[in-house]
């Protein structure tokens, strides 16, 4: 699927961006001692830019992962209203366990991008409340 790919270059580059920073960013600490305070500036700013950069394309996945999510976003709602509404109720630890598995399993799927998944984990978030 293309967002899938999208995604998954999204946050590639988000963490190549993010490891460049601090790369830059380590290079400026070690030297701080012989770097003359423009140039610890300078650095300074590169890696805050890369930085930057790396929370855009974390931006990009997440808008890309929002997208593909469309098609599941009603079971989504409806997952997290029904186990918030049974975690409120509940008197069974076993049951309330279940429940925030399943949650925590649908919020990964979601959070990780794996859209082909999404719709099983919410089908599982219902199985756990009622099962």
């Amino acid at each position: 699927m293309a967002t899938d790919q999208a995604v998954k270059q999204a946050e590639e580059l988000a963490q190549i961006f993010f490891n460049l920073s601090n790369a830059v960013d380590d290079f400026r600490v070690r030297n701080f001692d012989v770097l003359p305070p423009a140039k610890q500036q300078q650095l300074k700013e590169q890696a805050q830019a890369l930085a930057t950069y790396g929370q855009q394309y974390t931006a990009d996945a997440l808008g890309a992962i929002l997208l593909g999510i469309q098609p599941h976003l009603k079971d989504i709602k409806q997952a997290t209203k029904d186990a918030q509404d049974a975690l409120a109720h509940l008197d069974d630890v076993v049951k309330a366990i279940r429940v925030a598995d399943a949650v925590v399993a649908l919020v990964g799927s979601i959070a990780a991008g794996d859209l082909g998944s999404i719709g099983d984990r919410a089908q599982g978030v219902f199985e756990a409340i009622s099962g």
